[in-house]
């Protein structure tokens, strides 16, 4: 995804937090990630929409609320609706295709 597809969801038209707005967007890929299974690389799930649906709403809430975390010394422990049945949606889908992944490659052999 671009910086400017993310900035176009986020409603931004100016250029003074692009590197803040990458740096989230990245970081709420590597927790999505890692919600899912720590033992693979990010890119693994570049052909799940759920992935970049859920990076995208974690990158907004963090954005959006990053003030109150500054404000009350600490980070926002609650993750924004529709991330975490997103990433049970993408559990399910990617463990289902590793299976039937797996499967194939047997039946071959």
């Amino acid at each position: 995804m671009t910086a400017e597809e993310i900035k176009n969801y986020l409603r931004i038209d100016h250029t003074l937090d692009d590197n803040l707005i990458d740096n989230l967007y990245q970081s709420a890929r590597e927790y999505v990630k890692n919600a899912i299974d720590v033992g693979v690389d990010v890119e693994t799930f570049a052909k799940y929409k759920l992935f970049e649906r859920a990076a995208l709403l974690l990158t907004a809430h963090w954005y959006e609320n990053r003030l109150a975390s500054v404000q009350t010394g600490g980070g926002t422990t609650s993750i924004p609706y529709g991330v975490t049945p997103l990433i049970q949606q993408l559990r399910g889908q990617y463990y289902y295709d590793k299976e039937r992944e797996a499967h194939d490659n047997q039946s071959v052999e």
